[in-house]
């Protein structure tokens, strides 16, 4: 884990009372065993978008995905397996949801080893206030069979949260 992240859950590890703080539609969207993209894009009702960053390092992609209407709502960092076959490089520098792009050139996904966990802020430079906010956290490893594995962080940021909540009030 990353300085300042608390683990809540860990897939075969922890019990389900670890979660009972977390609000119930973001508690959804961490646990998910499918498309993230996918769910987002039926609750905002358009496409999701990839905003890039500047990765931390060349085997690394640092990205927000953005909701029509509300901008970003999620943080995301993949890293890529060692080893791996130099043209899956090519995944960390698309500019679409990592999700759907690795599954069009590998066939079917799957997720591996979830562990939930809060923090204050990502640690990258993007997070200007947001250091303030509590954020919701997964990380997970997304295995191509064959091909590559990458191990994902998303962050849940305070713009979705708030989302969720009205949603869950109307």
């Amino acid at each position: 884990m990353y300085p300042g992240e608390k683990v809540l859950y860990q897939e075969g590890m922890s019990g389900w009372e670890s979660l009972r703080g977390i609000p119930p539609g973001v508690r959804l969207l961490l646990g998910i065993d499918g498309s993230l993209t996918r769910a987002l894009e039926f609750l905002g009702g358009g496409p999701v978008s990839v905003e890039l960053m500047e990765p931390p390092s060349s085997d690394k992609r640092l990205a927000f995905l953005c909701m029509p209407g509300l901008g970003r709502v999620v943080q995301a960092l993949t890293s890529l397996s060692p080893p791996s076959d130099p043209k899956d490089l090519s995944i960390l520098t698309d500019p679409r949801p990592i999700g759907p792009r690795l599954s069009e050139s590998h066939g079917p996904l799957y997720r591996e080893g979830l562990t939930i966990f809060q923090s204050f802020g990502t640690g990258f430079p993007s997070d200007g206030d947001r250091k303030s906010h509590l954020l919701w956290g997964r990380v997970y490893d997304l295995v191509a069979t064959p091909g590559p594995r990458l191990t994902i962080r998303e962050w849940f940021l305070p713009s979705l949260v708030s989302f969720l909540e009205l949603r869950k009030k109307s």
